[in-house]
């Protein structure tokens, strides 16, 4: 009897040993949602742009450079420990972090970025981000990428470019031993990660969540306060305000109505700081009718009751755009008011006028049906595309859809899938779509996405580009711009481009978002919030400091 008792004794100590070890050796996971998805894929192709690759870019692909748009004269090297541009403008060189593996223990050297240009040369769909040269066509920048050394490269420009390396340094170096026998990358899965980065290894893939965990190769692992990234499988806006305003995320990027009262409220770890960001604009496809029109553009914009969709739509949490740029007020110190006053009107809630635009133009209702006609009488109907559960943004179309509707003009909204609608993009079927605009230290990266004529190709068509609208005086400023490094010749030509933008209207103006950032001091502290604002703290794919702002926090104790 004794002996039972004995054995059971240690028997249970035992047991409570190994649970007190297991709770010590817990695992430290941060919990975040970069993307919404109705069922999570197995797919991790770091340039599988609708939505793989959100999971990968940066906490496990790295950049050479990452830029921090905030505070350009703190960037973060990445696989490069630091760059120079050349005298003459017309190259870019990196060296190379020296001792970098890849997660299967392979050496990183020069021999990777060189492959990873040759690579997207010879796959043109795929879309890596060089700015390849083609001699055919003369257009593009890079005209070959050369290794110096196993930790020197060398990009060889056509021309001279002060700006080039904002495109290059972000581009993600591919494992030349991995993707070399990858016949077909669009639609190659990439099942096992192979990368850089603090975070590689896949485990516990479900529809419904997956770990993204620990590099033990990684350069600074033992740096390294957090063992795995968790992503859950959340569909929409209020799945993942509901998920991190109950604790299970740590870390979220969403549109939020009432950040006070619906979030912040209900715990003293719920935090949020909402810094201006991105423009937000309405892509029109302005290969067809009638957004081929000028002045039907010109109506549309005047039609749109900005103070509504600030105020109401978008819970007045974003910030009114004051002229019809494309961009907001990020870049405010580029912006000649005097030279851009002339076009304010475009931005002002005027259905009136924009009723008699539409006569004078010949848009007018032919057949009786209540709607406005093209003026050859062919029917205007068009659908106007945002992601089911991006609350903000429906919001603001539904108000954009009733404006137009107020004006005769037949818009309505819809509400594809996110995946769907992402897909859907480089296509060029679409209507209008309501889309961000990309941020950099200088207006040029952001102007550059949207008016470089290569990335209006349908099939490979850019987000950024969707307009498909070439304005070769825009392309001309552009260049001049990456041709020198002074800046009053640059600011003087980021007017012009601004202006240009404003007679054409290849896009219509409508807010600038905020940075949508929440997040949770129940399991981690260090966040950048207002008082200590050292670098974008959102965690879209895109945003490349999200991974610096990761491996800074600080796991609670528990």
């Amino acid at each position: 009897m004794h002996r039972l008792r004995l054995l059971t004794l240690l028997a249970t100590t035992a047991l409570a040993g190994a649970a007190l070890a297991t709770t010590a050796e817990a695992e430290v996971i941060i919990r975040i949602a970069p993307v919404h998805t109705d069922a999570h894929v197995a797919n991790y192709n770091p340039y599988n742009l609708t939505g793989p690759h959100a999971y990968v870019q940066d906490f496990a692909y790295e950049p050479l450079w990452i830029d921090n748009v905030w505070h350009p004269d703190n960037d973060f090297p990445a696989l490069a420990a630091s760059y120079e541009v050349g005298a003459d403008l017309k190259s870019v060189t990196y060296h190379l972090r020296e001792g970098v593996k890849w997660s299967d223990g392979e050496p990183f050297t020069a021999a990777d970025v060189v492959f990873t240009f040759n690579y997207a040369k010879a796959h043109l769909d795929f879309p890596v981000g060089y700015d390849i040269y083609s001699a055919e066509k003369d257009t593009g920048s890079i005209v070959d990428v050369v290794a110096v050394d196993d930790h020197t490269v060398r990009f060889e420009l056509k021309n001279a470019d002060s700006l080039a390396r904002l495109n290059i340094g972000p581009v993600f170096p591919l494992p030349e031993h991995i993707w070399k026998d990858v016949a077909d990358p669009v639609n190659y899965a990439n099942p096992k990660v192979v990368a850089t980065g603090p975070f590689t290894e896949v485990r516990d893939f479900s529809r419904n969540a997956f770990k993204l965990c620990k590099n033990p190769l990684y350069r600074d692992a033992a740096e390294v306060k957090i063992d795995c990234i968790e992503y859950p499988q959340l569909s929409d806006n209020l799945q993942v305000i509901a998920a991190i305003t109950n604790g299970d995320l740590d870390w979220a990027t969403d549109g939020i109505t009432d950040p006070e009262i619906t979030y912040a409220s209900k715990s003293p770890d719920n935090h949020y700081w909402l810094p201006p960001d991105a423009g937000t604009n309405l892509q029109l496809n302005t290969t067809k009718a009638p957004f081929n029109n000028l002045e039907f553009r010109k109506a549309m914009s005047m039609a749109i009751d900005r103070g509504t969709l600030v105020d109401i739509a978008t819970f007045g949490l974003t910030t009114p755009a004051e002229y019809p740029i494309g961009e907001g007020m990020f870049y405010k110190d580029w912006i000649d008011t005097a030279a851009l006053a002339p076009y304010q009107y475009l931005m002002e809630y005027n259905p009136d006028a924009a009723k008699k635009v539409l006569d004078d133009a010949g848009f007018i209702d032919k057949d009786g049906d209540g709607w406005r006609d093209n003026p050859d009488g062919t029917p205007i109907a068009f659908k106007m595309a945002v992601p089911a559960g991006w609350d903000d943004w429906v919001n603001t179309l539904q108000t954009v859809s009733e404006n137009l509707q107020d004006i005769g003009i037949n818009g309505a909204m819809e509400t594809p899938e996110e995946g769907a609608w992402f897909d859907n993009i480089p296509t060029g079927n679409f209507d209008v779509y309501i889309m961000w605009t990309n941020l950099s230290s200088t207006p040029w990266f952001t102007y550059y996405s949207m008016f470089n004529p290569r990335s209006m190709v349908p099939g490979t068509l850019n987000e950024q580009a969707m307009h498909q609208m070439k304005i070769p005086g825009i392309e001309a400023d552009l260049a001049a711009i990456s041709a020198t490094a002074d800046v009053a010749v640059q600011k003087e030509k980021i007017t012009s481009v601004m202006k240009q933008v404003a007679e054409n209207l290849p896009v219509i103006t409508l807010f600038s978002n905020p940075a949508w950032y929440e997040y949770s001091t129940r399991n981690f502290t260090g966040w950048p919030d207002e008082s200590n604002a050292w670098a974008r703290p959102n965690n879209p794919a895109g945003i490349h400091e999200r991974v610096k702002v990761l491996l800074s926090l600080t796991p609670v104790a528990k």
